[in-house]
């Protein structure tokens, strides 16, 4: 298949393409589309991933539609992408959209409220009031490191709370304790600032394909990332 992904930074895009090579097995074409390999004058973030779907359509001659047949490159059979749910909470999540969304962080648990209103966030970025079916979200709550924490440690007590999904700080925030000699330190923390190294995401893929169906049992947005790939198979 080919698969574009748009995603926050480089680890995500590690991650999601491991995670699609375990979901369904094959010979893939990946490409990326945001960031670029370049990182190119969108950035990473949230932000670039916006600027992504706004300039998508906003671009003369450019819209999601020939993106996605061809037009402007390689058909792409599955377009991935990718926020964290974290950045409900951002105050400017909106601006310059016409008619914004209410309310977008919802009380959690369940995390699935709050993802839905991410997905109509997204729909307004590409003005799109139903997605492709080529298109698929990848939400992770609160962000990629829970995914990669269940999958390292899905018998940590952390794992098994019901707000695991929820927002958390400092010391309860499955990213700040993979920080920690405990946790292996995979990531690194300089202050209130995680690193997250791509040689160290490198060495700890083949770990979160392996204890997938761990992550999917402890991270309901990771089993529905799942599902909606095994939809459009």
């Amino acid at each position: 298949m080919n698969i574009g992904t748009v995603v926050e930074g480089p680890t995500d895009r590690l991650v999601l393409q491991a995670v699609l090579n375990r979901i369904c097995p094959g010979e893939h074409r990946y490409f990326p589309l945001q960031p670029t390999e370049t990182f190119g004058e969108m950035g990473t973030g949230w932000k670039g991933v916006r600027r992504w779907c706004r300039q998508t359509r906003q671009i003369p001659g450019s819209s999601l539609d020939k993106l996605l047949s061809g037009e402007t490159g390689p058909p792409l059979d599955l377009l991935v992408i990718h926020v964290d749910a974290g950045i409900a909470i951002e105050h400017d999540l909106q601006d310059e959209d016409e008619t914004p969304i209410p309310d977008i962080q919802q009380p959690c648990p369940p995390i699935q409220l709050t993802a839905n209103q991410l997905k109509h966030v997204i729909e307004r970025w590409l003005q799109q009031d139903i997605l492709p079916p080529q298109v698929i979200l990848a939400i992770p709550a609160q962000d990629t490191e829970n995914w990669t924490f269940a999958a390292l440690f899905p018998d940590d007590e952390l794992c098994s709370r019901n707000d695991y999904e929820c927002t958390k700080n400092d010391r309860d925030h499955p990213g700040y304790r993979l920080t920690l000699k405990k946790y292996g330190k995979v990531l690194q923390r300089n202050g209130r600032t995680i690193k997250k190294p791509r040689r160290n995401y490198e060495q700890i893929v083949p770990q979160l394909v392996t204890g997938w169906d761990s992550v999917c049992h402890i991270c309901s947005q990771a089993q529905q990332f799942t599902q909606d790939v095994l939809g459009r198979l």
